[in-house]
């Protein structure tokens, strides 16, 4: 039975012109060809969708003619690399009729085995996609720069007596007189290393007591800043755990203490 079917599939007629140009315009992505010249050979009828011109209308018109003007050398570095065996993938920003801009992921792989043009591409517009990074990415950036603005010092470090720095906010060059970049990983110092020396081992206790009973700790000592000067200061955290319960760290954050 299986043999007959794949004998009927063998003999099925050739789809004809109509039905290829059928399934080419129901595509939802853009397919076209460009050639030497970089001028637009065929194009599908999705073309509209993002460009809002007709696609019989955009042929014989020059690919970049679509682009967003500061995308235009991008689009000719990349054709520069094209060659035979070979697709270059890209983004790029496509403007519609309105000005509106498309993002679009771009394919481009020449048709023919033997030369580089005419070129065949597709379009796929992924515009919600990079909306959604530029959106997560300004959040990120304006919680960044909320987080910068706190005079005190967010710390995420690690369970040892160095208190090892794996994030330190900006707002830590208030508190100790030392930059973010001079405390992380002890690349300059330690957090460990000006905390008074009499007060260190009392830190290193309670901490160690909280972060056994799963509890935040609310300590209060003493630091040297980095001009000599003595400060007290107010230390509010609580441990990082694993699934086990393994301590994995301490996150809190540090600010001066209000006068006693």
């Amino acid at each position: 039975m299986a043999l007959m079917n794949w004998t009927r599939r063998v003999q099925a007629p050739a789809p004809s012109e109509q039905q290829l140009l059928q399934l080419f315009n129901s595509l939802s992505d853009v397919v076209l060809a460009i050639d030497e010249h970089q001028h637009i050979v065929t194009v599908n009828n999705a073309w509209k969708g993002i460009t809002g011109v007709e696609a019989g209308d955009a042929i014989a018109h020059p690919f970049s003619e679509f682009l967003h003007p500061e995308d235009i050398g991008n689009w000719k570095r990349l054709l520069d690399k094209v060659s035979v065996g070979k697709t270059e993938l890209i983004w790029l920003r496509m403007l519609n009729q309105q000005g509106e801009i498309h993002w679009c992921e771009m394919r481009v792989q020449p048709i023919n085995n033997d030369r580089k043009y005419p070129v065949s591409a597709t379009l796929c517009d992924i515009t919600p996609q990079v909306r959604s990074d530029q959106v997560r990415d300004a959040n990120h950036r304006s919680l960044q720069s909320l987080v910068d603005r706190i005079p005190a010092m967010l710390y995420r470090a690690r369970n040892n007596v160095s208190w090892t720095m794996e994030y330190v906010s900006s707002g830590c060059e208030l508190v100790t007189g030392y930059s973010a970049e001079s405390l992380l990983n002890q690349s300059q110092i330690s957090l460990g290393s000006i905390i008074h020396a009499d007060d260190a081992p009392q830190v290193w206790d309670d901490v160690q007591t909280a972060l056994g009973l799963l509890q935040p700790f609310d300590l209060h000592y003493r630091i040297t800043r980095a001009d000599g000067t003595e400060m007290r200061v107010r230390d509010r955290g609580q441990g990082l755990y694993s699934e086990s319960g393994l301590v994995m760290g301490v996150e809190g954050i540090i600010l001066q203490a209000a006068e006693e």
